[in-house]
């Protein structure tokens, strides 16, 4: 933001220069340069995403007001209202994207040269003089940060502004005299045949005020940020209002802006007001009201602050006291400072009104312990078992070239997000799973020499969502992952990910793989099904599903090995295993706590059935029936064999042998007591998959 000294006088009386940007640069406005623009001298001044209110002269005096301890001066507006009929009706159909918007009609104006004082603060701050009524609408937003824009009104069709989101492929000729193609994303400022300004980032040539101009629209809205840098990104199409408008300018300034303008039209170019304001919508304008705990300050900085200089401060830069009681008092946000709505921001405004230099350096602050978050601790387990299998941790580019993309995705099938323009060279898409960005850095890794290539990440992918509803949720999915890579085969990796699933307390239930009629418990399980993706080998893949009681199943994991099209595209020797868990959502289902019983030192009896039981029949129904029976002594139950012989066992039977091993906490088991359990199973598996014994 380039602010004009001479300009900045009429708000507030300044300091000496150099006072003026140690002052600013130390409450958080960085100074880049200061250079003498003929009478002027223009300041260079950083400003940070979260303060877009100092994007105008205004925002910059109050803050010059307050640090400098001087009134602050804000021009304020007289604007003769009419009564006739509105000239122009305004219609909002994109109110997700527009909540409010306004306009005023100008007639019998004279285009024309702007005033020498006008052209030269203009010049300070680096714009080109237009004519009187551009110029008019560009000092007002360096002046509040607020932007507008003018429509020449004879050169709109049907006198009706309608705010609608574009339509795929319609043709916008802006005001810089190029064709762009929008899409529906977009949203545009239309009249009753074309769009004439695309919201929020610029005009269109169509009504653009030429020296033929008598009667004038003057808009004043408000916009989403998201749209607005969505289509200037889009169309690399920046510009001062979009650079504003991303960041999200004072809903107050829009009325004030509007009639300022108007003013200073009237005055510049002559002509009258036809008709009251003309508004559509509503300003979207929630204050924050925040609790401040005056003793927080002392313990935060490490200086004691004086509670009256503290009220002083916040009431200076425009926060309003709603009550104040002995321990505690509350604050209403002033409406152009939304990026202050926790107790923290109000610590640091005092802070830096009142000086960093203030706090000392040698006094001791009392740390308070953090407790981790649910997730926090979630995925510091998951991270801690891949680094005891061996894993070292990796860190990837989320944005991605063509070739990694192609694979598709684990967790949807909706194209990938294309970045314009790409933030990295050759990687221009935001990826939809990590596995094809870990196949290449174990391919880099292992090329480098390394002794092995086994690695993990934890990070976000980036899903379009086609279930957005509006602008109350976000149309981008961003799963928190874990995933990993390895040589082996497909049980490697599922053994990895059974440990993880372990550790973070979801057991492993063979009845969650075989539907939710069989599932009998009170908590979440995870299974494994047989599952089809591009990214695996056939056959060599399956789903890890979550289930749990009164809930639709979701899967939240794939485990196996790699396609080989995708090994050998990065040159890796077949086969490498690979998971990727979905984390977020389960910290909530996790069991961190979990109980941890002591190593029973009583002897154990393992036996062996040989079950003759249908080809179709899985092993996960074996042991989902096994386990129905309840039992507190059965420790282990593995897959011993499977062995078929049509001659010997018939046609489509298989003949499969489980070990069982049997230990009691409590007291030896005997012979016959292991015996009865074993019948017990065998009873269960018979009643439920059809097996027999082998004879």
């Amino acid at each position: 933001m380039i602010v004009s000294l001479d300009w900045l006088a009429e708000y507030v009386d300044l300091p000496p220069v150099d006072e003026l940007t140690e002052r600013l640069l130390l409450a958080g406005l960085n100074h880049e340069s200061t250079e003498t623009v003929g009478v002027d001298k223009a300041v260079d001044l950083e400003v940070t995403s979260n303060r877009p209110d100092c994007l105008g002269h205004v925002g910059v005096a109050r803050e010059v007001a307050v640090l400098a301890n001087r009134p602050l001066r804000i021009p304020t507006v007289e604007l003769p209202e009419s009564n006739a009929e509105q000239a122009v009706s305004v219609e909002i159909e994109a109110g997700d994207i527009c909540p409010y918007y306004s306009a005023r009609v100008l007639r019998g104006v004279t285009i024309g040269p702007s005033p020498d004082w006008l052209v030269r603060r203009l010049a300070t701050v680096g714009i080109t003089s237009v004519n009187n009524v551009v110029d008019i609408t560009n000092y007002v937003m360096l002046e509040c940060g607020q932007p507008l824009h003018a429509f020449d009104l004879a050169r709109l069709a049907g006198r009706q502004i309608v705010v609608r989101r574009a339509r795929a492929g319609e043709p916008f000729f802006a005001i810089n005299h190029k064709q762009y193609e929008l899409t529906d994303e977009m949203c545009v400022i239309a009249d009753e045949q074309r769009p004439v300004a695309l919201a929020g980032v610029m005009g269109g040539a169509n009504t653009e005020i030429t020296a033929a101009t008598t009667d004038v629209l003057l808009e004043s809205a408000q916009f989403a940020p998201l749209p607005v840098r969505t289509a200037a990104r889009r169309l690399v199409l920046g510009s001062p209002s979009s650079y504003r408008f991303e960041r999200g300018p004072d809903p107050a300034a829009v009325g004030w802006a509007s009639r300022r303008a108007a003013t200073m039209m009237l005055e510049l170019a002559g002509g009258h007001l036809d008709g009251p304001v003309i508004e559509a919508g509503q300003l979207a304008c929630r204050p924050a009201t925040i609790r401040l705990r005056p003793e927080r300050l002392g313990e935060v900085l490490g200086v004691e602050i004086p509670r009256q200089r503290q009220r002083e401060i916040l009431q200076a830069l425009g926060f309003v006291e709603q009550d104040a009681g002995e321990h505690e008092s509350h604050w209403l946000a002033p409406t152009w400072r939304r990026d202050c709505w926790r107790e923290i921001d109000l610590v640091e405004e005092i802070a830096r009104i009142e000086g960093y230099d203030r706090v000392p350096e040698n006094v001791p602050i009392a740390a308070r312990p953090v407790q981790r978050s649910a997730r926090e601790r979630l995925v510091r387990m998951a991270a801690e078992v891949c680094v005891a299998a061996g894993f070292c941790e990796a860190m990837t580019r989320s944005v991605v070239g063509e070739p990694l993309e192609i694979w598709g995705s684990p967790w949807g099938t909706a194209a990938s997000l294309v970045c314009r323009p790409p933030l990295v060279r050759g990687a221009d898409r935001l990826r939809r799973t990590l596995l094809p960005s870990l196949a290449e850095a174990r391919s880099g890794s292992l090329a480098a020499g390394a002794t092995h290539g086994d690695l993990f990440e934890v990070a976000r992918a980036y899903i379009q969502r086609a279930d957005a509803a509006g602008a109350s949720e976000s149309p981008v999915d961003e799963p928190l992952l874990l995933a990993a890579v390895t040589g082996g085969d497909f049980f490697r990796a599922k053994g990895l990910a059974a440990a993880v699933m372990r550790r973070i307390g979801l057991p492993e239930s063979p009845a969650a793989a075989l539907g939710d009629d069989l599932i009998r418990t009170t908590q979440a399980v995870v299974g494994y099904r047989p599952l089809k993706s591009e990214l695996f080998a056939a056959g060599r893949v399956a789903e890890i599903v979550l289930c749990r009681p009164d809930c639709p199943n979701r899967r939240i994991g794939v485990v196996g090995e790699l396609a080989g099209p995708l090994c050998d595209e990065h040159g890796l020797a077949v086969p490498v295993a690979a998971i990727e868990l979905r984390l977020d959502g389960l910290e909530f289902l996790a069991n961190t706590d979990q109980e941890r019983l002591p190593l029973s030192g009583l002897p154990a009896i393992d036996r062996d059935i040989n079950l003759v039981v249908d080809e179709s029949v899985p092993w996960a129904a074996v042991v989902a029936a096994i386990e129905s029976v309840g039992c507190r002594e059965l420790e282990t139950v593995r897959l011993g064999d499977i062995w078929r012989d049509a001659e010997r066992l018939g046609p489509e039977k298989k003949s499969i042998v489980v070990s069982l091993r049997l230990r009691s906490h409590e007291a030896t088991l005997s012979a016959d007591q292991a015996n009865t359990l074993v019948a017990n199973m065998v009873t269960a598996c018979t009643n439920a998959t059809g097996g027999v014994l082998r004879g």
